[in-house]
């Protein structure tokens, strides 16, 4: 059976794991300056522009330090973003609150976009329309991190909500932070992203007729 999230040929898939082989670390500190550079020139350049001339320049390495690292480009940008989500994860051992795993993530996912992957997110949305493997390899990685939020949504509002209104409701909610820290370089209060949490929830359980 094939994984929507992963496309027909598994391609997406096969990618985010090679970019996780080819990116373990061999020094950090080269490591820590590709993921600066690489992203300041994404940002900078966009997508067509991300070259690992540029990013080894900037990184101060050379282009054989890249490829020992990735294939191209497309595997750079998947471990940048892999990387960039894991320093911006919640730690919730031993939280059995919905609500409360909901903030959090979504303060991670604030926390994500005011770093340099904040100014990049327009250059892979463009990109993302030309580039199909890439496209794919994005949706395999942010399927996964949906996947936290389809969960937490699951147990806040149980009664077996539709999973298309599901994904209505964790899009409205993602758009919404995107919107104001993305694309506005703004920011949320901890006031704010309760507020969102808590309006997704309730629409939620008035779908569901949960109280």
């Amino acid at each position: 059976m094939t994984d929507s999230r992963t496309g027909a040929d598994g391609t997406a898939e096969r990618l985010v794991q090679a970019a996780a082989r080819r990116g373990r670390p061999r020094d950090a500190t080269v490591d820590q300056a590709i993921q600066k550079a690489g992203w300041a020139v994404l940002a900078e350049a966009g997508y067509a522009g991300l070259t690992f001339e540029a990013v080894a320049e900037r990184a101060g390495c050379s282009r054989p330090a890249l490829y020992r690292r990735f294939a191209g480009r497309r595997e750079l940008v998947l471990a940048l973003i892999e990387t960039a989500m894991a320093e911006v994860e919640p730690y919730l051992a031993g939280v059995n609150d919905p609500r409360r795993e909901l903030i959090e993530h979504v303060r991670g996912l604030v926390r994500y976009l005011s770093l340099p992957a904040g100014a990049a997110t327009m250059a892979l949305a463009q990109a993302r329309r030309s580039d199909g493997a890439l496209a794919e390899a994005l949706d395999a990685l942010f399927a996964r991190e949906r996947r936290y939020y389809e969960d937490a949504l699951d147990a806040a509002a149980p009664g077996g909500l539709p999973r298309p209104a599901a994904h209505l409701l964790i899009d409205a909610l993602l758009g919404a932070v995107m919107f104001r820290v993305a694309l506005r370089n703004g920011s949320l209060s901890d006031e704010e992203i309760e507020a969102l949490v808590d309006q997704m929830i309730d629409a939620a359980r008035n779908e569901t007729g949960v109280r």
